[in-house]
C-alpha cells in the first residue's frame, strides 16, 4: 500500500485487548486512522490479556467488531488484510512483573526489525482496581525511563472515587514524568454537557449567538 506518512514508527500496546473497548472503540478507530493514512508506515498493535489468543484468533475477533462497530469496513482495496498484519497479541498476567519482560522483548525485536527508534504507547482499557498494578510494573521497565519516546493513557474511570484518583494520580507522578501521561474519563463534566442546550437557551446572552458553527 501507499507510504502512510514520515510519522516515526509507533508500537500500541492495549492492556485489555480482548476486552469490549478495544473491540468497539479502540481497533476501529485505529483502523479508520490507517484508512486516512494518518498511522506510521510501521506501527503495531498489541493486544495483551490473561485470556489466550494466536494473533491469527486475535485479528478475527478483531475483524468482527470491525464488521459490528466501524463506519467503514474494506473498502475493496485490501485494508483490513494490510492492517491486520500488524495486529498482535501477548498472553500476560498484568499482576505479574515478570510477563512485562515480554513487551519489552517486543519492542527490541520491531526496534531490530524496523532499524530505528520507536514511539510505544500502552493504553490501559481496564478497570481501575487494575490500573495501579499495571502501571508499577510499566515503571520497572527501562523503556518506560525515556519520557521522549514513550506514553501511558489511562482510560476512564480514573479511579473509583476521590481518594482512589488521587491516589492515582500520586503513583503515576512518582512513576512517570507528567509528559508521559494522559488521562482519560468521559464522565468528567457530563452534567455540564447534558445541559448545554438549557444554558443556551435559557440565557438571552449564548441563545443568539450559539449555533451548529459556533
Amino acid at each position: 500500500m501507499e507510504v502512510q506518512n514520515n510519522i516515526t514508527p509507533t508500537i500500541v500496546f492495549i492492556f485489555g485487548g480482548s476486552g469490549d473497548l478495544n473491540n468497539r472503540k479502540l481497533t476501529p478507530a485505529l483502523y479508520n486512522l490507517f484508512i486516512d493514512k494518518y498511522l506510521p508506515e510501521q506501527f503495531a498493535v498489541v493486544g495483551l490479556g490473561r485470556t489466550k489468543f494466536s494473533d491469527e484468533e486475535f485479528r478475527e475477533k478483531l475483524h468482527e467488531g470491525i464488521k459490528q462497530f466501524s463506519r467503514r469496513q474494506d473498502g475493496g482495496n485490501g485494508e483490513w488484510k494490510h492492517f491486520s498484519e500488524k495486529l498482535f497479541y501477548i498472553s500476560m498476567d498484568g499482576e505479574n512483573a515478570e510477563s512485562y519482560k515480554k513487551l519489552a522483548a517486543f519492542v527490541d525485536a520491531k526496534k531490530t526489525e524496523w532499524n530505528t527508534r520507536v514511539n510505544v504507547l500502552f493504553y490501559l482499557a481496564v478497570a481501575p482496581q487494575l490500573v495501579p498494578g499495571i502501571a508499577t510494573n510499566l515503571g520497572k521497565l527501562d523503556l518506560c525511563s525515556n519520557s521522549t519516546y514513550t506514553r501511558i493513557v489511562i482510560e476512564k474511570p480514573f479511579g473509583h472515587d476521590l481518594k482512589s484518583a488521587h491516589e492515582l494520580n500520586m503513583l503515576l507522578k512518582n512513576t512517570f514524568k507528567e509528559e508521559q501521561i494522559y488521562r482519560i474519563d468521559h464522565y468528567l463534566g457530563k452534567g455540564t454537557v447534558q445541559n448545554i442546550l438549557a444554558l443556551r437557551f435559557a440565557n438571552a446572552m449564548f441563545e443568539p449567538i450559539w449555533n451548529r458553527n459556533y
